[in-house]
C-alpha cells in the first residue's frame, strides 16, 4: 500500500489518514486499529508552523510513504527512526535505528515493513524558527538549511538522541505536561543535531540525488547493517541490485560518503561503542555478538575508528 504526503502539515496529513483508514484525529492524537494494523501518534503544532510528534505502528501488510516535495516553502524535516518502542532500552537491533534530515525539496520513500512494530520521532520546522535558536548563521549547519538545492542527511542512532525521545515518549500519555515537554525536547535535539553536524563536518549530505537512486541506498544500508556478524558481499549485491559493483559503489558513496565495507565497518564500531556504553556486556561477549573472531580483532578495528580502545570507554549503566 503506498500512502502519499508532502510533510507540509502534519494535521492534514493525519486527518487524510483518518478517513482512507477509518481512524480517529482529534487535533493531537491519531489511531487507529483494524485489519491492516495499529497506528498511534501524539503531534502538535507550535505557531502555526512547528510540528513535533512520535508515531507508532505495526502493520499487518507493507506501507510505502512517499514525500512529495513542495517548492513553495522552506522547511526542514528530522525524522528518527527506530525499531520496538523508544522506551525499550538498548535492543539488538538498534543498528537499525537512524536519524534522517532533509529539506523541503528532497523526494524519498519510507518502507514500513510488515509484522515489525516501529516508531517515528519528527520535527518539522521553517528556517525562520530555527532563527530563534541561535545566530550562527555563518556556521555549516545554518548554511546546509539555508541550501536551496534538494539533501539528505543520515546518521545512525546517537546516544544523547535518544536519551531526549526516551524523555518525552515516557510523558506521551501525560496530557497535563506533554505539549511543552514535546516543544522543550525539540529545541535541544534540534541543538544537539547541530553540534554533531558541526563536530563531524556535516560530512553525510547528499546533494540533488534523485530520488530512486536514494531509495535504493537506503534499503541496501538497511540490508547491511541488519546482521553484522555478516560481512557484506559486493558482487552478491550488485547482481541482487541489477547494477555493476563500479555502479553501486559510486550510488552509495553519493548518499553515505564512504564505500560498502568501509561504511559496514564503521558503522559496527559505532554499535559496538553503544553496546559498551549502555548494557553489562563484556568486552568479548560484545566482540562475539557483531561478528568479530577476538577481543584483539575488535579492539584494533575500534581504535582504528574511534582513535581509542573499548577499554577506554565510559560505561552508562546503572
Amino acid at each position: 500500500m503506498i500512502v502519499k504526503g508532502d510533510e507540509s502539515n502534519p494535521f492534514l496529513f493525519f486527518e487524510n489518514l483518518a478517513q482512507r483508514f477509518n481512524g480517529s484525529w482529534n487535533g493531537e492524537e491519531y489511531a487507529s486499529d483494524n485489519d491492516f494494523g495499529k497506528i498511534q501518534s501524539v503531534t502538535f503544532g507550535y505557531m502555526n508552523s512547528l510540528y513535533v510528534g512520535i508515531t507508532e505502528l505495526e502493520l499487518s501488510e507493507e506501507m510505502i510513504f512517499e514525500n512529495d516535495p513542495i517548492t513553495d516553502r522552506q522547511f526542514v524535516s528530522i525524522r528518527i527512526g527506530k525499531i520496538g518502542d523508544f522506551n525499550k532500552k538498548h535492543s539488538q537491533a538498534q543498528q537499525k535505528d537512524s536519524i534522517y534530515i532533509y529539506n523541503n525539496l528532497q523526494k524519498f520513500k519510507i518502507v514500513y515493513p510488515a509484522k515489525t512494530k516501529m516508531s517515528w520521532f519528527f520535527i518539522r520546522f521553517p528556517k525562520d524558527i530555527y532563527d530563534l535558536l541561535g545566530t550562527d548563521k555563518s556556521s555549516d549547519f545554518y548554511q546546509l538549511i539555508s541550501n536551496p538545492k534538494p539533501w539528505f542527511y543520515y546518521s545512525p542512532m546517537l546516544l544523547n538522541i535518544e536519551v531526549l525521545i526516551n524523555e518525552m515518549y515516557n510523558v506521551l500519555h501525560d496530557k497535563v505536561v506533554r505539549r511543552g515537554l514535546f516543544l522543550s525536547k525539540a529545541i535541544e535535539i534540534i541543538t544537539r543535531l547541530r553540534e554533531h553536524g558541526t563536530a563531524n563536518k556535516l560530512s553525510n549530505i547528499a546533494y540533488d540525488i534523485h530520488p530512486d537512486d536514494l531509495d535504493v541506498m537506503l534499503q541496501l544500508k538497511d540490508e547491511i547493517i541488519a546482521d553484522f556478524t555478516k560481512i557484506p558481499n559486493v558482487s552478491q549485491l550488485s547482481a541482487e541490485k541489477g547494477m555493476s559493483k563500479s555502479k553501486l559503489q559510486r550510488g552509495f558513496k553519493s548518499v553515505f560518503k564512504m564505500p560498502i565495507l568501509h561504511f559496514f565497518n564503521h558503522q559496527r564500531v559505532l554499535e559496538g561503542q553503544r553496546r559498551i556504553r549502555t548494557t553489562h556486556h563484556d568486552f568479548t561477549q560484545i566482540a562475539i555478538e557483531l561478528g568479530y573472531t577476538d577481543l584483539s580483532h575488535f579492539s584494533r578495528v575500534y581504535k582504528q575508528f574511534l582513535g581509542k580502545r573499548p577499554s577506554e570507554e565510559i560505561r552508562n549503566v546503572e
